[in-house]
């Protein structure tokens, strides 16, 4: 027998154990691909965030305040370039006392196992005309730290008068539009840091409060402290004051579906939806709400922080705020009217030897081509730039102002119809020499200007409403065109009404949709009717 050959047992169970790691190996690799899609699905799955209010308050650093404000723990009077306070409770601490507030005094709960919903009493700092809801006379305008307040239903007691009212809490006016505590089941997520997500939620019990005669319609109050200016960030701290804080949600840190995923808990029918920003927050969430297919979507109201603000206009929001009262934006909810507002398609399919696939996205308000796009597109880019310092409204519209005037110079959009060829409803238009092509769903386009509505050729042009399924399509001469529109001065060259439209594009020229600016290449771009959004239009009153 040859010494040499290899043990057939030997080699057997060698290749055994060879197949065995292999296998080994194969299963922890299927295992890892199969946590790494179930991390990713979860982490994808919409998901109401709240925060742990054990681990203290939710402190905002100001500059100044409105009145004059004392530390809650120390009493001493906060100086206007010192201080700090909870935006959803309003407790007020110096820089000394944070620490000692988030030990010692509770913020405003997410959560509670409370059978039922009681007062939250903060101490003192009260607005000036505050009154005791039991004895009726002023109350907080002593220089102290005196007088209490719900950060609920934001009445206001004197100290000694708290023993005269009821511990329970009917969250007071707006009832209808918050999510009491009680009503609200957390659990902990497993991600690192540990962060609560709304599980469930139960309708409250009938309410006795100044709201138990209307519905309960709670509020979603979405908003990006990211975007534009500051806006954003005091509008959402303010209405942490009045609301549940889980219902205020920062698009900065979450994404609208997360915000969204409130109808799903409570009803969508039941929900109401405000939106806090400009013309493409609003766009942001309409497109969150038909991706989570909410049926009925929940009726969306408009807060204006923007610039151009056209679809806030239509809808009675106005053009912009300059400080926001909560009380007043919720008191203008109250009466506000649900209306639809037809949402379109736009298509673009790229013009190419190598046929690949287009792109679609959804419009609300209008899509342009021409000067008033490439207006939009240098004030985004400068808006992008890391030179970009000042943000406001005034500055923007200064921006705006800039280049378009450096436009009528210019003239760069010029020609515009030998670039393109327009059909509506399949019906090929001829276009004079134009620099700019308007595609308008909505009443208002550039801030503010009605193009309908102008001049001698309105009466004839046709009624416009917003839920028509209609389109107009209007054309401009030039920016020196543009800036008589916005002064009364000039009208559009109106082309009629049409319930679809198709350009082809033969060379790149600025496009932008809905205040959304880029540099289209060669394609044909199809408009055509999507469906209907649920909007909320505020009363004139």
């Amino acid at each position: 027998m040859d010494k040499t050959a290899p043990d057939p047992t030997v080699a057997a169970i060698t290749g055994q154990m060879e197949l065995s790691v292999r296998d080994a190996a194969a299963s922890v690799l299927v295992a890892l691909l199969f946590g790494f899609l179930v991390r990713r699905w979860v982490k994808r799955t919409p998901r109401v965030m709240a925060r742990d209010t054990r681990r203290g308050h939710r402190w905002s650093h100001t500059g100044m305040f409105s009145q004059p404000s004392y530390c809650n723990i120390c009493e001493s009077l906060l100086m206007t370039s010192r201080g700090a306070f909870c935006d959803a409770c309003g407790v007020c601490a110096c820089p000394t006392c944070v620490r000692p507030a988030n030990k010692q005094l509770t913020c405003k709960a997410v959560t509670s196992r409370e059978a039922s919903h009681k007062h939250h009493w903060v101490q003192g700092n009260l607005p000036f005309d505050s009154t005791c809801e039991v004895c009726d006379s002023s109350v907080g305008d002593s220089p102290e730290l005196t007088g209490q307040r719900c950060c609920w239903c934001h009445r206001t007691i004197h100290d000694q008068c708290r023993k005269n009212i009821s511990e329970v809490c009917d969250l007071g006016e707006f009832s209808q539009y918050i999510v009491p505590p009680t009503c609200v089941k957390v659990r902990a997520t497993t991600t690192v840091p540990r962060r609560l997500t709304v599980a469930q939620v139960s309708r409250p019990a009938t309410s006795t409060g100044a709201g138990a005669d209307k519905p309960w319609t709670p509020l979603i109050v979405l908003g990006n402290r990211k975007s534009g200016s500051t806006d954003a960030e005091q509008v959402l701290s303010a209405f942490r004051r009045y609301l549940n804080p889980a219902q205020v949600v920062d698009l900065g840190d979450q994404r609208p579906e997360d915000g969204l995923e409130w109808c799903h808990l409570v009803g969508p029918e039941r929900c109401r939806v405000l939106v806090a920003g400009g013309d493409g927050t609003v766009d942001w969430v309409l497109n969150a709400i038909e991706n989570l297919k909410l049926q009925p979507p929940p009726a969306v109201g408009i807060l204006p922080l923007g610039t151009g603000n056209d679809l806030s206009r239509v809808l009675g929001s106005g053009e912009a705020y300059v400080e926001v009262d909560p009380e007043q934006v919720l008191r203008r909810l109250q009466r506000a009217e649900v209306i639809n507002v037809d949402r379109w398609l736009v298509q673009l399919d790229p013009v190419r030897h190598v046929h690949l696939p287009g792109s679609t996205v959804r419009m609300t308000n209008y899509v342009s081509l021409g000067v008033d796009a490439l207006v939009t597109l240098n004030f985004h880019k400068t808006r992008e730039s890391p030179h970009y310092l000042w943000s406001s409204r005034l500055v923007n519209k200064l921006i705006y102002f800039c280049y378009g005037t450096k436009d009528v110079l210019e003239r760069e959009c010029q020609h515009l119809q030998q670039k393109l060829t327009l059909k509506m409803d399949g019906r090929e238009v001829e276009l004079p020499d134009i620099e700019a092509l308007v595609v308008q769903n909505i009443a208002t386009w550039g801030a503010g200007v009605r193009p309908w509505e102008l001049g001698q050729g309105a009466g004839a042009a046709g009624v416009q409403r917003p839920d028509d399924g209609l389109l107009e399509v209007f054309c401009v001469y030039s920016s020196f065109h543009v800036a008589q529109m916005q002064v009364g001065l000039s009208e559009p060259l109106r082309l009629g009404q049409a319930r679809s439209v198709e350009i082809s594009l033969r060379s790149k020229v600025p496009m932008q949709l809905d205040g959304e600016p880029w540099e289209q290449g060669p394609c044909v771009i199809r408009v055509s009717h999507h469906n209907q959004a649920r909007m909320l239009r505020m009363s004139r009153a």
